[in-house]
């Protein structure tokens, strides 16, 4: 545009230079030629200054556009999690209606299949994996010792899982090698894993729609003190690296009670004070309730989910955790929508047959009759829709 600017003033400049040279050429009056000379630089000023505010007001036109704000990007990332999984069975359970003998039967997809649209519709899926996938024999004397083949990791890799917990009581069932067999396993499945203590501080960290999210993985019944560290520089480190939304994933509280203890409470809200935007809980095997602490949802236990831990556990209540987070321009904004599916373990009631179902109409409304008895200590309540609210 502006070389062709001055091409045409060039052009002007030229043509009246030789009119001018012809007019003195055709013998013009003497007192002509002075005013055609006056003419001439009329007519040169005049185009001079028609050509300059053309220009200037296209660079108005231009610093006027980059004055424009520009919108936002906003992202959005829903997440699901659950509680307790456990690809496996229980070192002195029988294979007769067991978790290995569906397995045989029904193969990986079996499993998962009333929830994986639930999963495949989010950003995220994390489930707390209780228990060991390896063939060691070098069980711990414990009571209860977990262990699944590592093909049984199939069942989450081909149900959008993203993501395990391996902080908990159980990831040392089988010794090192239990543990070492476990992490591959995961690995190479291309799930993110994480998990704190004395046996190695794995970090998580997954990425989608250009959102990292950050989690760290803790168990409290082995390593109460240390847990607060490990949370702590978790954040601190997964932070340094970028991560946008941080959870909180605590293995915490008694077995079977749906009352969270003490040190639930106090480490639930020193994550939020640290920066933790949730803090997902698991172990007790039954549902506890839903905290709210400056406008942060603490969920003390998500119950057992996918189990083969027990053939028939005598309370089947379970729950899906939906959040949806909102970030503009990569920053997570204060908004966030967050409810309960309510489930049960099994798609039957009289045993565990290790297929978790999305409950509906009378048996949702009852879950969550139950549920609200435990959110009534946190004045926090669930409505028919799942949603839960501040009284």
């Amino acid at each position: 545009m502006i070389i062709g600017k001055h091409k045409l003033k060039l052009t002007i400049i030229a043509t009246l230079f030789c009119t001018v040279m012809v007019v003195a050429g055709c013998g013009k009056n003497p007192e002509n030629t002075n005013e055609s000379e006056t003419n001439l630089q009329l007519q040169v000023s005049q185009t001079e200054s028609k050509a300059e505010p053309q220009t200037e007001s296209e660079l108005q036109t231009v610093a006027s556009e980059s004055e424009i704000p520009k919108e936002p990007v906003i992202t959005t990332i829903t997440i699901s999690a659950v509680g307790d999984v456990t690809l496996g069975i229980d070192w002195k359970s029988s294979y007769e209606n067991s978790f290995i003998e569906m397995f045989d039967l029904k193969g990986a997809s079996y499993f998962l299949q009333n929830v994986r649209d639930i999963f495949e519709d989010d950003d995220f899926t994390i489930v707390n994996l209780e228990g060991t996938l390896t063939t060691s024999e070098d069980r711990m004397e414990k009571s209860w010792n977990h262990k699944g083949d590592p093909e049984y990791i199939e069942v989450l890799s081909c149900s959008s899982v993203e993501a395990v917990t391996l902080g908990n009581n159980h990831i040392m069932d089988y010794g090192e090698q239990g543990i070492t067999d476990t992490i591959e396993t995961v690995n190479n499945a291309g799930i993110s894993f994480g998990m704190s203590n004395e046996y190695g501080n794995y970090l998580g960290m997954y990425e989608t729609k250009g959102i990292k999210i950050g989690f760290v993985s803790v168990n409290e019944h082995y390593e109460e003190e240390k847990c607060y560290d490990y949370l702590k520089e978790g954040y601190e480190k997964l932070r340094e690296q970028g991560a946008q939304l941080m959870i909180a994933c605590t293995h915490w509280g008694g077995d079977k009670t749906h009352e969270p203890e003490e040190l639930q409470l106090a480490m639930g809200k020193q994550c939020i004070d640290w920066g933790y935007d949730v803090v997902l809980g698991c172990h007790p095997h039954v549902l506890q309730g839903i905290e709210i602490y400056k406008g942060k949802y603490i969920v003390h236990s998500m119950g057992n989910f996918c189990y083969g831990g027990n053939k028939n556990p005598p309370e089947k209540d379970s729950m899906i955790w939906r959040q949806t987070f909102i970030f503009m321009d990569g920053e997570l904004s204060e908004q966030s929508d967050a409810y309960v599916i309510p489930c049960s373990l099994s798609s039957v009631q009289d045993r565990n047959d290790y297929c978790p179902i999305v409950l509906e109409g009378e048996e949702a409304d009852s879950l969550f009759t139950r549920l609200n008895v435990f959110c009534k200590d946190f004045n926090t309540y669930v409505d028919n829709e799942g949603r839960i609210h501040s009284k």
